[in-house]
């Protein structure tokens, strides 16, 4: 997958995604599949807002991307530049000049140019003129509700995670090099590998929760538990992270780079009164983690 921080200055023909694509979701995904069949190369366009919180971090949205499929996968900063030109200077500079679009697939519900004045009848009106075939995909919708972004970080903040998997299909995931902590878990028998929390992601609640564990040393999903806080046992302000624990794993992953899925909350994180009742309550948790 090509990856482009800017508008490139021009693509070979392709079929073109925009939108946020704040997380991956299933509705998401059916404009993917709408721009696969096309049997052009799949292009995305997508935006980085300043602020914010978004479901998936930079990297996590561009691996989702690829292992979708997408070709050329194009992530320019959102701005004036962009978001002051109007719907038809944005089809004809962007869309059709620089992208070379020959399919444009977008939601029923999308909006661009200035003032947000361009909608799926600005883009049928000019299809045409600058030689593209509109593909206006309808909202998908999960137990009578509309899929959206909004719903999934609710969801998320709620910390219904089992929700969060089914409307993404995939986990909630983090993604992050392992660092050194202070080796607490390993003195217990419990060793653990730590990521720190992205910045600008919707986080769930603070606890401890069943997880899923991929790294970039093998192939193989692992399973174990992952406790998402301050760690408020062992210290004051400590900064928020990840720590995890993987079942049946021996190998020593610091520097490594690890993806974990959040597929289900167990507990709120609390602070116990030492580290003994601290170590009886993970061995309850993992006994539970592996009972589901």
């Amino acid at each position: 997958m090509e990856i482009w921080e800017e508008l490139p200055e021009r693509l070979h023909r392709c079929a073109l995604c925009i939108g946020k694509f704040d997380g991956f979701h299933k509705g998401h995904r059916l404009l993917i599949d709408e721009a696969e069949a096309t049997g052009y190369p799949v292009a995305v366009l997508t935006f980085v807002f300043g602020g914010g919180e978004t479901i998936d971090g930079r990297e996590q949205k561009r691996r989702v991307a690829e292992s979708l499929g997408v070709t050329y996968y194009i992530e320019v900063k959102a701005g004036p530049k962009i978001f002051s030109m109007t719907p038809e200077v944005f089809i004809k500079d962007v869309v059709s000049e620089r992208l070379h679009a020959k399919h444009i697939i977008v939601g029923e519900d999308f909006r661009f140019g200035r003032d947000r004045a361009g909608d799926i009848t600005t883009l049928s009106e000019f299809q045409n003129k600058y030689g593209y075939e509109l593909h206006a995909v309808p909202k998908l919708k999960d137990k009578g509700k509309d899929i959206s972004s909004s719903r999934i970080r609710e969801d998320i903040l709620a910390g219904h995670m089992e929700d969060v998997t089914r409307l993404l299909s995939r986990p909630y995931t983090m993604v992050g090099e392992v660092t050194y902590g202070n080796r607490i878990g390993t003195d217990m028998g419990v060793p653990t590998a730590n990521i720190p929390t992205e910045k600008e992601r919707v986080l769930p609640p603070y606890g401890v929760y069943v997880v899923s564990i991929k790294t970039d040393a093998d192939d193989i999903v692992y399973k174990g538990i992952g406790n998402l806080g301050v760690k408020p046992t062992i210290g004051r302000d400590n900064p928020p992270g990840l720590e995890v624990h993987i079942f049946d794993y021996e190998g020593d992953l610091y520097g490594r780079r690890i993806e974990v899925g959040l597929e289900s909350f167990l507990r709120k994180e609390k602070k116990f009164e030492d580290i003994k009742k601290l170590h009886a309550q993970i061995e309850e948790d993992i006994r539970r983690a592996k009972s589901r």
